[in-house]
């Protein structure tokens, strides 16, 4: 019986990772609290020529800290990296948006 080899040819894969990683990566970052974890993924992933990917899973107890759900956002409506990247350059002048009441300024409901 002839044995074919059928192993994934890394050549053919169309990454474009930093020349510092592999084609393929999965990695885990780990350290105490407030060491620049979160900044050090958000480089990885944000930054240009650094990490090409299609497919991406973020698991950890902080993923409520603002960081990450802007980037879960920011992904879902597919906008580009530079766009990510101009979002937490001006986070300190995005306003947060205000609820006003279902009535008008007199009290009154408005017209719909």
């Amino acid at each position: 019986m002839d044995i074919k080899d059928l192993a994934w040819n890394e050549t053919q894969s169309k990454r474009f990772n930093n020349s510092l990683f592999p084609r393929s990566i999965r990695g885990l970052i780990v350290g105490k609290s407030n060491c620049g974890k979160t900044t050090l993924l958000l480089n990885f992933l944000l930054r240009p020529g650094w990490l090409d990917y299609d497919n991406l899973m973020v698991f950890g107890k902080s993923l409520f800290q603002p960081e990450y759900r802007i980037l879960k956002k920011a992904l879902e409506e597919q906008l580009p990296k530079e766009a990510i990247i101009r979002l937490f350059d001006n986070g300190d002048e995005i306003i947060e948006p205000v609820s006003y009441p279902a009535t008008g300024l007199n009290g009154e409901k408005p017209n719909r």
